[in-house]
């Protein structure tokens, strides 16, 4: 088990805390607003009673003279009590009494009904010129002027709590937006870091951890080993057995893995089938070695399947070791890859070390990856075109693109030694989308009946907009769609089927045709031939070059003819060199052939010149 990496507190765990204290402040700021706004209320209300019931006992003194002395003890007549009864009240009081110097009750304003539970009561002195008379205790109802203040700061309560409200609502979605966004962003660098099917590093953690090892490594005088594996085979377990079960035992591989390491080593996944060991704090070479046999022998074991039997993979395996072999991450990572790539080349399953001879094809790939890019950037690439002729007639029928890359140092370097670099680069993607363009473009200006025949990389359809490269080739040429011819190798079908049928439809649908080129090598179903759009079938040239001597190579491209006829395909042949060959070919009923016989790839103006020449040649003959 790998050692789980610090993790810093981020920008949005600060906003987070940021957001919780605002939430927090804006209920202590409403509640606060809210209880403040009450407090004010009680204070106006008793304020403005007391100043309504002041009003009062002076309106009354005015409108009864006698009223003083009769709250100082003198005796009041029936006509006093009477008329001080009959005083009209404001709305707001439900009810007054006057009491006297000597605390009894001298009159009430006898209103009907009580003032009613919760009302206010208001006492104040009622004063003349020789000082205080009595007082006027006032009951005061929720009427008048009182409900109108009332009513005005509930409004306003009512306005400090949506207002409250809104702005914590508004910070609680800001908070659970920005958990959310958290999360998606935590669950984005989890899947940057760690491969989503079996949970090992990815090649970027694999970098950062190997440099943490490493650093640490140095300064306790100990040695690290790097362990690249390669399962041999495993694509075409995959198209066999399907990707499911490729899915199960990639699993499986990775559990068993981790059981073989220990927990401060560190187990990646750098492709589809190539995985990395870093081992920390080793004694030497020996260790290394010992891990890698370990490996390759635990991997032998069948792995399970399920609802079927185990399935053992071989492996080979590249390592390096620090600091030996280099103290950098990317270093130690590229010479592992480096003593892999020896391994490859190995007839069966290997455990190569690095060794200072492989820094020259280090090297060299990498200025050979360089020199690509600029030829790409320069448009230095060129193509060759090779003849494709009717077999019963030798007429021509069209030609094949052929990627070439003249390199200004180095001469024509063959295809065989940029193709897989460019593949494994990405650069097969610029590169294609190029050659379509140019193919299209040379072949625009030939007779119409001749057709232009472009290799397509499984890349390109992994990687590159394909239908709008095709597209946009044809509508800025002017090629009719028909012409062009889109060739693509059985190993591509192994990939992704459903997805390529839906691109090679979308193809068809533009109007080109599709080619299966090298057809009888590798994993040949004859599913891929009704389920797959294809127009034509070409013949390998591994069929054709012994035919002239293996009856049975006969009877193979008899059959592939039959086949195509059925399935209404043209048939071509590749790698036609003799007479006896395009003889043979011509009586099993194939249609069109390829090869040196014909004419070997050239450049677009030699091309052209033999466009003229077989021009010339039909012109003759019909006359």
């Amino acid at each position: 088990m790998a050692r789980q990496a610090y993790t810093a507190n981020t920008p949005t765990d600060t906003v987070q805390r940021l957001l919780l204290w605002l939430s927090l402040g804006a209920l202590l700021l409403t509640l606060a607003g809210v209880g403040v706004n009450q407090m004010l209320l009680d204070r106006l209300l008793h304020n403005a009673a007391q100043a309504w019931s002041a009003q009062l006992a002076q309106d009354l003194l005015r409108a009864h003279p006698t009223l003083p002395a009769a709250l100082r003890g003198a005796p009041a007549t029936a006509d006093d009590v009477a008329r001080l009864r009959a005083v009209p009240l404001p709305p707001e009081f439900a009810r007054i009494e006057l009491v006297g110097s000597d605390g009894a009750l001298v009159t009430d304003s006898g209103s009907a009904g009580g003032p009613g539970r919760g009302a206010a009561r208001v006492t104040v002195a009622v004063t003349d010129a020789e000082g205080e008379a009595g007082h006027l205790v006032a009951a005061l109802r929720e009427t008048g002027r009182r409900a109108q203040l009332r009513e005005a700061f509930r409004t306003a309560q009512l306005s400090i709590a949506l207002f409250g409200a809104i702005t914590l609502g508004l910070l609680v979605w800001l908070g659970q937006r920005g958990r959310r966004a958290e999360a998606a962003a935590a669950r984005a660098r989890h899947l940057l870091r760690h491969d989503a099917l079996t949970g090992l590093a990815t090649h970027a953690e694999l970098r950062d951890r190997l440099a943490l090892t490493l650093t640490a490594a140095r300064a306790a005088h100990q040695q690290v080993g790097v362990l690249v594996l390669n399962l041999r085979g495993f694509r075409d377990f995959n198209a066999l057995h399907g990707r499911a079960n490729g899915d199960a035992v990639l699993a499986a591989l990775a559990r068993r893995l981790r059981s073989l390491v220990r927990r401060d080593d560190t187990v990646a996944r750098l492709s589809a089938d190539r995985f990395a060991v870093v081992q920390t704090a080793i004694a030497g070479e020996e260790d290394a070695l010992s891990l890698a046999e370990r490996l390759a022998n635990a991997l032998a074991e069948p792995l399970p399947l399920p609802g079927g039997p185990g399935q053992a993979l071989s492996v080979e395996l590249g390592l390096a070791i620090a600091p030996q072999d280099g103290v950098e991450a990317e270093l130690l990572l590229t010479r592992a890859e480096a003593a892999l790539s020896a391994a490859r080349n190995q007839p069966g399953p290997t455990i190569r070390g690095f060794e200072p001879a492989m820094d020259e094809a280090v090297r060299w790939r990498r200025e050979t990856e360089a020199d690509l890019r600029q030829a790409i950037a320069e448009e230095a690439l060129v193509l060759h075109y090779q003849p494709q002729r009717r077999l019963r007639d030798q007429k021509l029928v069209g030609f094949e693109a052929l990627l070439r890359w003249p390199h200004p140092t180095r001469g024509m370097i063959p295809p065989v030694e940029f193709i897989p670099l460019a593949e494994e680069t990405g650069l097969i993607v610029p590169i294609g989308a190029w050659v379509i363009r140019a193919a299209c473009a040379e072949a625009a200006q030939w007779p119409e009946d001749l057709r232009i025949a472009v290799n397509l990389s499984p890349a390109q359809f992994r990687h590159g907009d394909l239908v709008c490269t095709v597209a946009d080739a044809l509508a800025r040429t002017g090629l009719p769609a028909h012409r062009l011819e889109l060739e693509i190798t059985e190993s591509l079908l192994q990939e992704d089927p459903e997805d390529v049928v839906r691109l090679l439809r979308d193809l068809r649908g533009l109007g080109v045709s599709i080619a299966m080129d090298d057809f009888g090598t590798g994993w040949s179903s004859l599913a891929h031939l009704w389920r797959f759009p294809f127009g034509k079938l070409k013949i390998d040239r591994a069929f054709i070059t012994e035919l002239e001597r293996d009856p049975k190579l006969s009877a193979i491209v008899a059959t592939i003819v039959g086949l195509g006829r059925i399935l209404d395909m043209t048939v071509v042949a590749e790698g036609v060199e003799t007479e006896e060959q395009a003889r043979i070919l011509t009586a099993e009923g194939c249609e069109q052939g390829q090869g040196w016989l014909f004419g070997r790839p050239m450049p677009a103006e030699a091309a052209r010149r033999l466009i003229a020449e077989d021009q010339d040649k039909l012109s003759r003959s019909a006359a």
